[in-house]
């Protein structure tokens, strides 16, 4: 018998995962930017407001066709703004 990937659930469980996590760095987020705001540092307002809108754009980018196996769908996790909890 052979292995099947449900992509859906897959995708499903994914993003759950995703936004969980998106929201613990929300919270970071907002602190920072808090702080740029006391400072008057519009450069660092404008990183964290970008930094967020990649976070929240980011469910959009992925669809079922993105990946065939796991390792691929866990290789999309944005890193770049995010810790993956896939990582060993």
């Amino acid at each position: 018998m052979g292995y099947y990937l449900n992509k859906e659930k897959a995708l499903s469980i994914f993003l759950e995962t995703f936004r969980n996590e998106r929201t613990k760095k929300f919270v970071e987020l907002d602190v920072e930017f808090m702080k740029a705001l006391e400072t008057n540092d519009t450069s660092q307002q404008s990183n964290i407001a970008s930094q967020k809108n990649t976070l929240r754009d980011f469910p959009n980018t992925i669809t079922t066709d993105s990946f065939e196996t796991m390792d691929e769908l866990y290789s999309l996790w944005p890193t770049s703004n995010l810790d993956s909890p896939y990582s060993s």
